[in-house]
């Protein structure tokens, strides 16, 4: 029963360092989604319904959190890091 238990904690740590890398690997892809998207919509509905102030705050807010996000990613995968 020993073994079987010392097994799953390990394919659980396993599971959780493959998750974290996934998460660190679809991070720029969404950046680049969400940083696509106002220049899209100015070409789908046009310049009177789209402000430039709404655009600007939404770009860099997306920076932002996106730079909070990969800070974070970094953090919690440099003791993986280390372990190699």
């Amino acid at each position: 029963m020993s073994e079987k238990q010392s097994f799953d904690a390990a394919n659980k740590k396993t599971r959780r360092s493959r998750k974290k890398r996934e998460v660190a690997l679809i991070l720029p892809i969404v950046g680049v989604i969400l940083l696509l998207t106002p220049i899209l919509r100015s070409f789908t509905i046009g310049n009177e319904t789209s402000s430039l102030t709404s655009t600007l705050l939404f770009i860099f807010g997306v920076w932002a959190v996106l730079i909070a996000a990969a800070f974070i990613l970094s953090r919690v995968l440099i003791p993986e890091i280390r372990e190699k």
